[in-house]
């Protein structure tokens, strides 16, 4: 049904004359041609889109139990080692202090996020509880006085309560 509306919406819209089959026998082909060419067109949008979503990696932050504060990771640092991976995720093993230098670069892709305790056993920590996430280049002026650019991945584990009120005690 969709097809046939189609069809007679062309033929009024371009003021196409129906009858004498050699107009018709054109126009149903540029309509058979108009459809394959947008399926096409639908089928590498989703494969490019699937593509792009699958080469994401996943990473793991594993932070000090009871940890609340900012966590940084600073990449490409070097003399820093690369994350290790747990099968398929990337694992950031986040120090006391919240700062973990690595000589990775960034990669996008899903979080989760563990307290372990000085046994290695994990909990999760909710996703309530992380707070202010952003992925970015952050400028550090050195003691030289020179500019260096760093990639950071930053955000605050906490309540939103304990984040907000970190947020007011900020200059």
């Amino acid at each position: 049904m969709f097809g046939r509306d189609c069809f007679k919406a062309l033929t009024k819209v371009f003021k196409i004359p129906t009858k004498g089959g050699e107009n018709l026998k054109g126009l149903i082909r540029a309509y058979k041609v108009f459809i394959a060419v947008f399926a096409v067109i639908v089928v590498a949008a989703v494969v490019i889109g699937t593509k792009g979503l699958n080469e994401q990696e996943n990473h793991i932050y594993v932070l000090p139990v009871g940890y609340t504060g900012w966590v940084t990771v600073i990449y490409n640092q070097k003399d820093y080692p690369e994350l290790p991976k747990e099968g398929d995720a990337i694992v950031n093993n986040i120090p006391k202090d919240g700062v973990l230098k690595t000589s990775s670069a960034p990669t996008g892709g899903g979080m989760t996020f563990y307290y372990a305790d000085d046994q290695g056993n994990r909990t999760e920590v909710g996703i309530g509880m992380v707070q202010g996430q952003h992925m970015g280049t952050d400028t550090i002026q050195r003691p030289d006085g020179t500019n260096e650019e760093k990639s950071i991945n930053a955000f605050y584990v906490g309540t939103e309560q304990q984040y907000n009120d970190h947020l007011k005690d900020q200059p």
